[in-house]
C-alpha cells in the first residue's frame, strides 16, 4: 500500500468518486434516483483491481450524500423528491381509509349475518308458539265435541255449536276495540215479511 501510494485515504477517495461519476454519466436521472444501490454496487465491482493493487480489502460502498452540479437540475431533483413523498403520504392515506372502509365492511356483513340469525331465531320460537297454540286449540275442540256427544249425537249439530261459540267469542274482541261491525241477511238469519191486512 505505502509503495503504490503515499497517501492512501485520499487516493481510494479520488479513485471512488471518479469511479462513481463515470457510473453516475452513464444513466439518467430516473435510473439514478431508482438504481443508486446498484450504481454503487457497480463501481466496486467494475474495478477489484485497483483495490487489491493496493492490498485493500472492501466490503461495500454507499453514497451519503451527493450534489447537483447545475442549479436546475437541483430544482428538478427537488421537485422530483417532493412529488415522490406527496405520492407515498397520498398512498399512505388511501390504504389507511381502505382499511377504515373495509372494517367498517366486515363490522356491517357481521352485523347483518346476527340479524339473518335472530330472525331465523324469532321466525322459529313465531313457527313452535303457533303450533302450540295450534294444539291447544286443537285439544279444546276435541273437548268440546266429546263432552257435547251426549247431549249432540250427531256431528253436524256440535260442529255448529262449536262455530256459534266461536262467533261470539269474536264479536266479544271486535266490540272490545272501536271497529264497526255490519251484518248481512244471512249472519242473522234474517227475514223480511209483509204482514196481511
Amino acid at each position: 500500500m505505502v509503495r503504490t501510494t503515499g497517501d492512501t485515504p485520499g487516493d481510494m477517495c479520488q479513485h471512488v468518486r471518479s469511479q462513481f461519476i463515470r457510473q453516475v454519466a452513464r444513466v439518467d436521472l430516473k435510473e439514478f434516483m431508482e438504481d443508486i444501490n446498484a450504481i454503487s454496487s457497480k463501481v466496486y465491482t467494475d474495478d477489484l483491481t485497483f483495490f487489491a493493487s493496493r492490498g485493500i480489502t472492501v466490503h461495500s460502498l454507499e453514497v451519503t450524500g451527493y450534489q447537483c452540479a447545475e442549479a436546475s437540475t437541483s430544482k428538478v431533483l427537488q421537485q422530483i423528491i417532493q412529488e415522490t413523498t406527496n405520492r407515498m403520504n397520498r398512498l399512505s392515506q388511501q390504504e389507511s381509509e381502505n382499511e377504515v372502509l373495509l372494517f367498517k365492511m366486515q363490522g356491517q356483513i357481521e352485523q347483518e349475518k346476527l340479524k339473518e340469525d335472530l330472525l331465523s331465531i324469532q321466525h322459529q320460537h313465531s313457527l313452535a308458539e303457533s303450533e302450540a297454540q295450534g294444539k291447544a286449540e286443537a285439544k279444546r275442540v276435541a273437548a268440546f265435541m266429546e263432552e257435547l256427544q251426549k247431549q249432540l249425537p250427531e256431528l253436524p249439530d256440535r260442529l255448529s255449536s262449536w262455530q256459534t261459540l266461536r262467533k261470539k267469542d269474536t264479536l266479544a274482541v271486535v266490540s272490545q276495540g272501536g271497529a264497526s261491525l255490519y251484518y248481512t241477511p244471512s249472519d242473522v238469519d234474517l227475514s223480511i215479511g209483509t204482514a196481511a191486512k
